[in-house]
């Protein structure tokens, strides 16, 4: 009998203390067991069009990230020859998919290129916008700018698109994602559009700054 209650005794000591530890692996969890993500909502620019979609600065970034031990999943729904009509009629069946942290919303270049109206473009990125953000999602828009023989009325309003955009829904832009590029014939392929594997990491340098803000 006096065995047993020693045992008890013993138990009931003991049994806080695992409890405490249990506890304190539970707490000390990596944050990450969660899944954290991205959804990169581009065009062509970001589908990795005409090279392989490994060196892409899509898959550039999930490799950065791992670098720097920012544990985010990528997810890149970009589709080549995108507009943003296009891109708003599938959004909200991609959010609820993937249920994103973060948005980088990267479409528009393709409307300037087919000489669409703007406001139309506009109004598609602005619900787009919306729509992220009623998920809870933080959004990144990437800004483009278009050939000045488009006349530089229409190039310019295109661009101010953008920057309205971001004043309006109070999110951080990148001006332009190809900046650094213009008139470099080495970082595009021949079809004088996309650019190539050599830029690649060039675009992601010019959208890191604000994203890392956003991580």
């Amino acid at each position: 009998m006096f065995f047993r209650l020693r045992l008890i005794m013993r138990v009931v000591l003991v049994s806080p203390i695992l409890l405490g530890l249990s506890c304190l692996i539970f707490l000390s969890a990596p944050a990450y067991a969660t899944d954290t993500s991205i959804l990169v909502y581009g065009d062509s620019l970001s589908a990795g069009y005409g090279i392989p979609q490994q060196l892409g600065w899509v898959r550039l970034l999930q490799q950065r990230l791992e670098e720097q031990h920012l544990h985010y999943k990528v997810i890149n729904a970009s589709v080549s020859g995108e507009t943003t009509s296009g891109g708003l009629s599938r959004l909200s069946a991609t959010l609820n998919e993937h249920q994103p942290n973060i948005v980088i919303l990267e479409l528009g270049a393709n409307d300037g290129l087919q000489g669409l109206p703007l406001p139309l473009m506009k109004a598609n990125l602005s619900e787009m916008i919306v729509k992220s953000k009623k998920t809870g999602a933080k959004v990144l828009l990437i800004g483009m700018k278009i050939p000045p023989n488009y006349g530089p009325k229409y190039s310019q309003s295109f661009t101010q698109k953008y920057q309205l955009l971001s004043q309006e829904h109070k999110i951080l832009l990148v001006p332009f994602m190809l900046n650094g590029m213009e008139n470099k014939p080495d970082l595009i392929q021949d079809d004088g559009l996309h650019p190539n594997t050599k830029a690649q990491s060039m675009i992601l340098e010019n959208i890191w700054p604000q994203l890392k803000l956003i991580l």
